[in-house]
């Protein structure tokens, strides 16, 4: 036997309802009056004993409604076999008069309820009340008890999964055994584009609408919405249908795909965040208590990930790497976006200070022309000047800020730069902690210059390779700034985009001074990579 509409939302279930007399007035004359007063309430008949049993071996109801007289048998002997395999169904027992030997004999075998057919005769509502009341509380009670076999099940996944991909694997084949049509747990790459971590379910609906790389500014699907602004969401989708799911957007493919609604929740521990935990539903909406029970997979996946993350760092060499979203106007570089054309990009990978006021930052700019990245200069307050060191394919160029800057507080608690990007009006900036270093303190630091609330954390991946760190301590701080900018300036390349004085223009030193500190640099690093 098996049960109608469990998966769905209380407040547009459908309630089913077997109602059984061997009088067939009555019977005909309650169906009507059940689903005249509750639209919901969708009525079954039988009208005796042997009917009831082959209507409740084919499909249990959510509500049984019986007679005590049934000609070929009594309600009372129904519901005790009923009881014996369903004993929690709610069965309402109807009798002609109030006969307590019936009633103690109805109790004895747990009837959920128990009414005279005269009381119906003054309220004709009163028995959709009750068997309403009975169906929501059944529901209600088989929820708690789903929740409680999910969180155990949980709990041993958590327990017993070695790595991040084997967890979210886990975790999204549970979902979708659990009813939803599809499960997926969604991190950010390095270059800030979405890719899956696990999937389960119609996976075909995933690759219709995020493409490998995908940014999350570049659609409002709900996965991809949590991920820019770090926030549960939770949709219902509209009924629409007949588009080609080639050129439809998200919401199309989704009811295409069956979908009726969708949740996105964010994995994050202590202020990280580690990716999305999204579901979609085949029902039209996902309720609280759902919602619910998906931010506490999302809360425990994020500490599960959290602890493995940790453990990884320090059973290998590799370092950690978080990203930092800043929100607001608080880092130069976004203002600077702000003034250049759409689809525009900006990548920084060397922050210099030149001096207590001024900050260098060495940056590729993509989608712009020399003349755009200029007038955008001109019209940022933040941005002191540009200097270009090559405008071929890209634009890369020193940008000039005010100090203090987001990175300089960093580096101030003791963390390495990696790279700094801004896109969809965020800056993000990417940074390998130092071995005191925490995430709060960088999260405390980043807040007293951009405000509260306007910085999150993303967990990234690890450095696949163990830098030598032995030559970047040997250099000293002129040595490596030197050395860096003239990396990043194409110095090295032939042909050679920028000479020693412009760039030591750049740091507003000495063309001497500039080739005194190269050479000394570079003199260390070949050194050491010779013996290594």
């Amino acid at each position: 036997m098996r049960r109608k509409g469990i998966q769905e939302p209380p407040e547009t279930r459908p309630i089913s309802v077997l109602l059984i007399d061997d009088d067939e007035t009555w019977v005909r004359t309650q169906r009507r009056l059940l689903e005249r007063f509750q639209e919901r309430v969708d009525v079954s008949t039988a009208t005796s004993f042997e009917a009831a049993q082959e209507a409740l071996s084919a499909e249990l109801p959510d509500c049984v409604v019986c007679d005590y007289q049934l000609g070929d048998g009594t309600g009372v002997e129904l519901l005790a076999e009923v009881r014996a395999t369903e004993p929690e169904l709610p069965f309402i027992l109807v009798t002609g008069e109030g006969d307590e030997a019936v009633a103690s004999d109805a109790i004895g075998e747990q009837v959920t309820d128990y009414v005279r057919k005269m009381e119906l005769g003054h309220q004709p509502t009163g028995l959709v009340r009750r068997i309403e009341a009975a169906v929501e509380a059944d529901r209600n009670r088989r929820a708690v008890a789903r929740e409680r076999r999910h969180k155990e099940a949980l709990l041993e996944t958590v327990t017993a999964s070695s790595t991040r991909s084997e967890l979210g694997e886990t975790i999204c084949e549970q979902l979708v055994e659990s009813g939803y049509g599809c499960a997926w747990i969604a991190v950010l790459d390095n270059d800030r584009g979405v890719v899956p971590l696990s999937t389960a379910g119609e996976t075909t609906y995933l690759e219709a609408t995020i493409p490998p790389g995908r940014r999350p500014a570049d659609c409002t699907e709900p996965t991809l919405r949590a991920l820019d602004e770090s926030e549960p969401l939770v949709h219902s989708l509209p009924a629409i249908e007949g588009t080609d799911p080639e050129s439809a957007d998200w919401q199309q493919v989704a009811v295409d795909h069956g979908f009726g609604s969708v949740a996105a929740i964010p994995i994050s521990h202590n202020g990280v965040y580690f990716g999305v935990l999204t579901v979609y539903s085949r029902m039209p909406r996902i309720d609280d208590r759902e919602r619910a029970l998906l931010t506490e997979y999302a809360e425990t996946v994020g500490y599960a990930f959290q602890t493995t993350a940790w453990k990884r760092t320090l059973l290998s060499s590799a370092t950690p790497t978080v990203a930092f979203t800043l929100r607001g106007g608080c880092h130069p570089l976004v203002g600077l976006a702000a003034a250049l054309p759409d689809g525009s990009a900006l990548r920084t990978a060397t922050v210099i200070p030149r001096n207590d006021d001024e900050v260098l930052y060495v940056t590729t700019v993509e989608g712009v022309t020399e003349a755009d990245l200029s007038a955008a200069v001109t019209a940022t307050a933040a941005i002191i000047s540009v200097d270009y060191y090559r405008t071929d394919d890209v634009i890369q160029c020193g940008l000039v800020a005010e100090s203090p800057v987001p990175e300089t507080r960093l580096v101030d608690v003791g963390v390495s730069l990696s790279q700094t990007s801004v896109d969809g009006g965020h800056a993000r900036i990417a940074a390998v902690l130092g071995g005191e270093t925490t995430v709060k303190q960088c999260v405390e630091v980043l807040s007293k210059q951009c405000g509260e609330g306007s910085v999150t954390t993303l967990w990234t991946t690890d450095s696949s390779r163990t830098p030598n760190t032995e030559v970047v301590d040997d250099l000293t701080d002129r040595q490596r700034q030197v050395l860096e900018l003239a990396i990043e300036a194409g110095y090295f390349e032939r042909p050679r985009h920028n000479n020693t004085g412009e760039l030591a223009d750049t740091l507003d030193i000495s063309r001497a001074t500039f080739t005194q500190h190269l050479r000394a640099a570079q003199r260390k690093v070949f050194a050491a990579e010779i013996h290594r």
